[in-house]
């Protein structure tokens, strides 16, 4: 007696489509290599951070070029009371949080 084994008609073999759709799931764009011409000081707090941080060369220069960017202000007035405008996606701040930074000395 010889069986064979069929496979089911739910389980179909990947397509171009399916596979296309898992691999467009990350939306950031890939980086851009660039060549640039650097001072020597320059140089010198790209390497110097890069050695702090343990960073490769293009991770710092990102990285010092992106704390360059002005940040707007996290405290925005309501009704003339100061609140913290915090990211949707940003942590919770319970009141134990709170109670812990009152009780930290300044």
């Amino acid at each position: 007696m010889t069986s064979t084994l069929t496979e089911p008609a739910s389980l179909k073999p990947a397509t171009a489509r399916t596979v296309h759709r898992k691999q467009s799931v990350s939306k950031r764009p890939a980086p851009r290599r660039t060549t640039v011409a650097l001072s020597p000081e320059a140089s010198e707090i790209v390497e110097r951070f890069k050695e702090a941080t343990g960073l490769s060369m293009s991770e710092a220069v990102s990285e010092l070029i992106e704390r360059t960017e002005p940040r707007y202000p996290r405290i925005r007035y309501v009704d003339g009371f100061p609140t913290a405008d915090i990211p949707a996606d940003g942590k919770w701040i319970t009141n134990e949080d709170v109670l812990r930074a009152e009780a930290e000395p300044w």
